[in-house]
């Protein structure tokens, strides 16, 4: 170390003091002062307390004199205009006649001049200020900022905190939510849901359901019936679908045969419009569709097998079917419907078809996962949208090699999406990450109009009601979140159909375009392909050196064949190889 940082303290021991002794003693009361009374008073809580302070506000008294006007009732006859008797107004002469007599009368002179200084003031004061001018009637209008807003309104919890399986709504007028609860775990490798007990909401009680129902095995699916309220069909892990009447019992009151039904969980459940209204079909990841009728769920009253990829010579059966993710049903379209599979394709099936190939019309590849939901577009019925994996995607049935609207990419997985039911540019989706996101093409293409963080486990399905005002969100924990959206997020715009059908038509347009695009570079490539092949293949007999090695290993290989057969004498040697 440096002797400059160094400094050296000096101190006597004198200096210190005197050493200090400790010692534990007990504690010893040395004095104790009593309160003063008289100063506990003053400090003392009074109530009320009424003080006299000079602390005001000053009121002044203020008189002004204004103009006081005195008015009259006089009463007029307007039977023939205010003209008098004598007088038609129909006569333009007679009228003008007596106009000039009485402009010379000296009463209205004087009334005219006592009249001229107020009317003198008043246009003074217009030209002044200009009071009658529209000063902005030029300036062009803008549209009203659009504030959005979207706001939980109720939770409804299960007690059992089982993940939300399926949420439907009750076609009443007020309407109430149906949700159903189980662990979509499977195969089953232990009990998982042991639990089946399944709730019907009203919405304005969170506290306790209004109605429950028990099915015999965990319910997958659920969907309320058009015509009853009351009635509501289960699709169930054994693969049956059953009957729930609300007003009987909370069991269900009818059931489809097990040796009928699908091998695998029912993973979808719609109704379709009937002259009956009492139609619906289900899917399941074995591969198969049926359609049921709810008067007689004793068998199906037909059956689909979702087969896209059939080996030649092999015929359709569950062995070469794809697995039933969703469904989707429109009621412009009674024989159409569209079917996403486990394997991420969305096949759109035409049951009019003659052939099994004509059925199934068109497949799509969607996702590399399972799609998750697809959903026709209220503004178009050629566009739907679908979810899987990351990402959402829009489609035109007149496109099938990709997208027409690409999604962009989340972080965390897109559980469901649907779109707005009355607003036609505005779809909803909900993700793993617990955020609810409302996107709208015609306003923001790439990111969501508005992010909402609901809950801190993922969310599970998305529907909304049939007004599109209330929207019902179920996450893994047995939350059901009631949210309520603004008016300009559930209504469209004078324009917006026709603007976003424009969208599509020019997105679709597109795709055309690169997909002619595509097919041109893939020709183009296997044109040069083929060329490099034949050139390859061609023997280059103009070079006279390869010319000259060709020949000789010619003429070892017919010389050896010469001395395998015996033969002594010499053969007159061949031609040189000339080009064909």
């Amino acid at each position: 170390m440096s002797k400059d940082l160094v400094y050296t303290y000096i101190k006597q021991r004198h200096e210190f003091g005197k050493q200090p002794l400790f010692s534990e003693v007990p504690v010893a009361l040395l004095d104790s002062i009593d309160p003063d009374k008289t100063e506990q008073k003053r400090y003392g809580l009074r109530n009320p307390v009424h003080q006299a302070t000079q602390t005001g506000i000053e009121f002044a008294e203020h008189e002004v004199n204004t103009a006081r006007i005195v008015a009259r009732e006089q009463g007029i006859c307007h039977a023939e205009g205010g003209w008098p008797k004598e007088i038609s107004y129909d006569d333009e002469e007679t009228t003008a006649r007596h106009r000039r007599k009485y402009e010379r009368d000296d009463a209205y002179i004087d009334a005219v001049l006592r009249t001229y200084p107020r009317l003198n003031h008043y246009a003074d004061q217009n030209n002044a200020i200009e009071m009658y001018n529209v000063y902005f009637k030029d300036m062009p209008s803008l549209e009203p900022i659009e504030k959005s807003s979207v706001r939980v309104t109720n939770v409804f919890k299960d007690p059992d905190e089982r993940p939300v399986s399926s949420i439907a709504w009750t076609s009443e007028e007020d309407p109430k939510l149906v949700a159903s609860y189980c662990d979509k775990t499977y195969p089953i490798l232990k009990p998982l849901n042991e639990h089946r007990l399944c709730y019907v909401w009203d919405v304005e009680n969170p506290i306790e359901p209004s109605d429950d129902f028990l099915p015999p095995s965990a319910c997958w699916q659920v969907a309320c019936f058009p015509g009853s309220p009351r009635s509501i069909i289960g699709g169930l892990e054994d693969g049956r679908v059953c009957l729930f009447d609300l007003r009987a019992k909370s069991e269900y009151s009818s059931i489809s045969p097990m040796h009928l039904a699908h091998r695998d969980p029912v993973s979808a459940l719609v109704f379709i419009a009937s002259r009956t209204n009492t139609e619906f079909f289900s899917g399941s990841h074995d591969g198969k569709c049926m359609w049921w009728d709810i008067r007689n769920l004793d068998q199906p009253t037909d059956t689909l097998i979702m087969s896209v990829n059939v080996p030649a010579g092999e015929p359709v059966s569950l062995a070469n079917s794809e697995g039933v993710s969703c469904l989707q049903y429109e009621r412009s379209f009674p024989t159409k419907f569209l079917c996403g599979t486990v394997t991420g394709m969305v096949i759109n099936v035409n049951r009019r078809g003659k052939s099994h190939t004509e059925i199934m019309s068109a497949v799509f590849q969607a996702h590399n996962g399972p799609v998750k939901a697809v959903h026709r577009s209220p503004c178009t019925s050629k566009v739907f949208i679908t979810c899987g994996d990351w990402a959402t995607h829009i489609w035109s049935d007149d496109v099938r090699g990709s997208p027409i609207v690409s999604g962009t990419g989340q972080r965390r997985q897109i559980t469901d999406v649907v779109w707005a039911p009355h607003r036609v540019s505005g779809y909803m989706t909900v993700g793993a990450d617990g955020k609810f996101r409302y996107w709208d093409l015609l306003r923001k293409y790439r990111e969501p109009t508005y992010t909402l963080p609901i809950s801190k486990h993922p969310l599970l399905k998305v529907v909304p009601n049939e007004e599109g005002k209330l929207i019902a969100i179920g996450d893994v924990e047995g939350a059901v979140y009631l949210l309520s959206l603004s008016q300009n997020l559930v209504t469209s715009g004078d324009k917006d159909k026709q603007l976003m059908l424009q969208c599509f038509e020019r997105e679709g347009r597109r795709e055309h375009i690169l997909e002619a695009r595509i097919k041109e570079i893939k020709l183009a490539k296997l044109k040069s392909t083929s060329k490099l092949a034949i050139q390859s293949s061609t023997v280059l007999v103009d070079d006279p050196v390869q010319l000259k090695t060709t020949e000789d290993e010619y003429r070892k290989i017919v010389a050896e064949e010469f001395r395998r057969a015996g033969v002594t004498h010499e053969r007159p040697a061949p031609q040189a190889i000339r080009r064909k």
